[in-house]
């Protein structure tokens, strides 16, 4: 590669990670209407005007009082909702968002997992005689699912298969690499006719 190495990993990365901006969005969006509203509620209390809902002092004290309240079910049921949502957003921060694509030999080629999966079925259908229509791929960040429906009366050996689609992929050079997962259904049966 050339000098520019460092400027296209970031451009690969960028395509095949997800920047999360529509949950920063909302969490944003959430946070700014929730201080707006208890900004609202400080200066109506400051002019002595009644609360549009609950008023500050009221609220904290609700607060305070919320771990003895009763329905002690409703509170549990809160609690747990709000741990949820707060699990929820610790996982979107820490784990990696990924996209459906993969980076495409050493260059900055980047693909998507749908025209490596039609890519890698119309080459298994190929080689092993095969109709299009009875072999289905399917593409995960690291994992490509075949599943293979013979004719009726022929039989695929899966090891060929394997063989084959294992072939086609390493001439792909993907990162991450995928592994091979392969299944062969029983062929449907002729409807007898009437």
């Amino acid at each position: 590669m050339t000098t520019t190495d460092p400027v296209l990993g970031r451009v690969v990365r960028r395509e095949t990670h997800s920047p999360r901006t529509v949950a920063t969005a909302i969490v944003l969006i959430v946070i700014v209407l929730g201080l707006a509203y208890l900004g609202v509620e400080i200066v109506l209390r400051l002019l002595s005007l009644p609360p549009l809902l609950v008023g500050p002092g009221d609220g904290l004290e609700w607060l305070a009082a919320l771990p003895t309240a009763q329905p002690a079910a409703a509170i549990i049921a809160g609690s747990i909702l709000v741990a949820l949502i707060g699990l929820v957003l610790v996982i979107l921060a820490l784990s990696a968002g990924r996209l459906p694509k993969h980076r495409m030999g050493d260059e900055a080629v980047v693909v998507d997992n749908g025209v490596i999966a039609q890519a890698l079925a119309q080459h298994v259908s190929d080689e092993l005689s095969l109709g299009r229509e009875n072999v289905t791929v399917g593409v995960a960040h690291r994992a490509a699912d075949i599943s293979v429906r013979p004719q009726p009366g022929l039989t695929v050996d899966p090891a060929a298969v394997r063989a084959v689609a294992e072939e086609e992929l390493s001439g792909y050079r993907l990162t991450p690499a995928l592994r091979v997962r392969i299944r062969i259904e029983k062929p449907a049966q002729k409807e007898p006719l009437s």
